[in-house]
């Protein structure tokens, strides 16, 4: 069962409220939600004093609250073993997917696209086998050479593509697009017209068109339980990584986004046939 938190600040500045809601105290709701055998038990904490009993909360939530699921805006007391659930496999899945599916949009109307996988650790190799059937222009930069030459030979074998693997970041700089699934952590040589798909925001300062939050329609039974103050990109990143819904990792994004702009498949699609 999946557990989620949120909380509702009930205070008021009017006298008699205030009054009303310290005879009232806090309260705290519970609801047991289900879809495709998920249960999610969702927590709402009502606080009318301004303050939390995470005390009161820990015992309620027990276990589970070292991988609750809940908004970034609440501060968790990590001294009593509260953690938020945060996992990226499942924002490098749609990282990867709209950049696999922008290439197949593409195909046979850019000639020459060079495209890049930046994955130091070597944890996207299947990535591949999805990129060469739309361009023969693949650049793989990565610390864990040993891996994906050993995929880059599956692939020229299996169907005769080339895929050019090396630890050199400054051959990034011919990219039009590249796909990061872990986060930028080091200065790139990009280009400032180069789309950058990855899972989160870089904490670098980092050239080219950056993004790192992705859209999409949650499945109506699963959009049905999930809690309000939640994303569907976050809460879905839940089903699929503790509930095992792994047919949400074929979930293709309709957008994606930064703190600043977003962009669709088609806007994207678009400035890669004009660089």
């Amino acid at each position: 069962m999946l557990t989620a938190l949120s909380i509702e600040n009930l205070t008021s500045e009017v006298w008699y409220k205030k009054v009303v809601n310290r005879l009232r105290g806090d309260a705290v709701k519970v609801d047991i939600r289900s879809a495709r055998g998920v249960a999610l038990r969702h927590i709402t904490y009502l606080s009318r004093s301004g303050a939390v009993n995470w005390a009161r909360l820990s015992k309620l939530i027990g276990a589970q609250r070292n991988h609750l699921l809940c908004n970034d805006d609440i501060l968790l007391p990590k001294d009593m073993g509260f953690r938020r659930f945060d996992n990226k496999a499942f924002k490098i899945q749609l990282a990867s997917n709209l950049g696999v599916f922008v290439l197949s949009k593409l195909k046979n109307k850019v000639s020459g696209l060079s495209v890049g996988i930046y994955d130091l650790r070597g944890d996207c190799t299947r990535l591949l086998a999805e990129i060469v059937p739309y361009t023969d222009n693949l650049i793989v930069v990565t610390d864990n050479l040993e891996d994906y030459n050993a995929a880059a030979e599956t692939v020229r074998e299996d169907i005769g593509a080339v895929v050019q693997v090396t630890d050199n970041r400054a051959r990034l700089m011919d990219c039009s697009l590249l796909i990061a699934p872990e986060q930028i952590n080091e200065l790139l040589p990009l280009s400032g017209n180069v789309i950058v798909l990855t899972s989160a925001a870089p904490t670098v300062c980092t050239p080219g068109l950056i993004y790192y939050d992705y859209h999409f329609r949650m499945p109506n039974m699963f959009d049905r339980i999930k809690p309000q103050d939640l994303s569907a990109e976050y809460f879905a990143g839940a089903l699929y990584t503790k509930a095992r819904q792994y047919e949400l990792g074929s979930i293709v994004p309709t957008a994606c986004s930064n703190y600043a702009s977003s962009q669709t498949y088609r806007s994207i699609c678009e400035h890669l046939m004009n660089c």
